[in-house]
């Protein structure tokens, strides 16, 4: 793990791509380091560390690695509520939550505030569509209830997206942006 950091600081940008290429066998373990760096390191530096999370996300979502997916699952939800992480990162953490969770995994009551976070929210919003099953749509369904203005907009066409119906507030893509002169075609209006 060590070694990982010492690497993912190196002036050398190969030394720093070979480091985060061969982060995904490390698992669980080595993303709490790598957030750390990744929030607190030179721009470069940072992004090897994202990407070695991002690499570590690939390597335990792959067929066959149950066992080494689920505690990346958790410890990638802890992170996420630990708000002394760049907001950033932890939005890239939402997305990669989006690529393994599955939706038994889902923590409604953990899910809902940070679905209705001013920061995370419309990050979280399009991960829980992505899911799209019974926990995820929970967690909208709660969410719509709560939600305010636009983002209560954006809640009800991701529960459309996952075949929920909700008429109102309508879809914002069918609702007429300016008025027109122009005749239907055809029909008696």
């Amino acid at each position: 793990m060590q070694k990982l950091v010492e690497l993912l600081k190196s002036p050398d940008p190969f030394a720093r791509r070979d480091a985060w290429l061969a982060a995904g066998p490390l698992g669980a373990a080595a993303l709490r380091p790598l957030a750390d760096l990744a929030s607190e390191g030179e721009l470069e530096i940072s992004r090897a560390a994202n990407r070695g999370m991002w690499q570590i996300v690939r390597y335990v979502g792959a067929p066959g690695r149950e066992e080494l997916r689920r505690p990346v699952v958790e410890t990638l939800g802890e992170m996420l509520g630990d708000t002394r992480l760049p907001l950033q990162l932890r939005r890239d953490i939402v997305w990669m939550l989006s690529e393994i969770i599955k939706d038994e995994e889902i923590d409604q009551a953990s899910a809902l505030p940070l679905l209705l976070d001013a920061d995370l929210g419309e990050d979280v919003r399009m991960a829980l569509q992505r899911v799209a099953g019974p926990n995820a749509i929970g967690v909208l369904k709660a969410g719509f209830i709560q939600a305010q203005g636009e983002h209560k907009t954006a809640i009800a066409c991701s529960l459309r997206k996952c075949g929920v119906a909700i008429d109102e507030p309508p879809c914002p893509k069918l609702v007429p942006r300016k008025t027109t002169t122009v005749k239907p075609v055809g029909r008696n209006a």
